[in-house]
């Protein structure tokens, strides 16, 4: 299994990114919060899963760890493939996906593809799983909801230094998907790394 992907954003189509890896253009279908951070022409690095179907091959791109157990307990669900776990993810968040979730909320996770039966599936077999060990799942999430005090504190400081709100969001969601899994963020080495990649561009 390839676990990990990192090399410089080629290009962005309407369904996947193209991750320029050593001359290979690696084909990536991304989540709403990996999608956040791509930037053309710098580097980028995911967490991926690669499934073999009757279909072909297909590589899934997450901005970390936990977005990739979540994809993963998705695909337990019956008549939910590949395609369908990552195009709610490409339109959700996380953090949204699991809400609604937990309150059996299907008119949520009205995404294209997904019906109405379907979307209930999902809500009855993951309801037990996610309460168990998705339910801190919040707007900490790389791209999910609402801003970290965190972010939001970051965000208000790079604007003060002339950046536009929406430079300040996709480089504080860069940034997270960038850092390795375990890294702890304070608002200090949050900031830096957010500025880096300001700075760069």
């Amino acid at each position: 299994m390839i676990n990990f992907l990192r090399g410089t954003l080629a290009e962005i189509s309407k369904e996947s990114i193209i991750i320029d890896v050593s001359g290979f253009g690696v084909e990536v279908y991304p989540t709403k919060a990996l999608l956040a951070s791509a930037v053309v022409g710098e580097e980028i690095k995911c967490r991926t899963y690669m499934q073999v179907s009757d279909a072909g091959i297909a590589m899934f791109g997450f901005a970390n760890e936990t977005e990739r157990d979540f994809f993963m307990e998705l695909l337990h669900v019956k008549t939910i493939g590949g395609k369908l776990a990552i195009m709610l993810m490409r339109y959700l968040d996380l953090a949204r996906i699991v809400e609604a979730i937990k309150a059996g909320n299907v008119s949520a996770l009205s995404v294209p593809g997904l019906g109405a039966k379907r979307a209930e599936r999902i809500c009855f077999e993951l309801k037990s799983k996610v309460e168990k060990e998705f339910a801190s799942i919040g707007a900490e999430i790389s791209g999910g909801g609402a801003p970290s005090s965190f972010d939001s504190f970051v965000a208000e400081a790079l604007a003060g230094l002339g950046f536009s709100h929406g430079e300040c969001a996709r480089a504080i969601a860069m940034a997270k998907a960038q850092a390795d899994d375990d890294t702890s963020w304070t608002e200090e080495t949050l900031l830096k790394a957010a500025l880096g990649i300001l700075q760069r561009r």
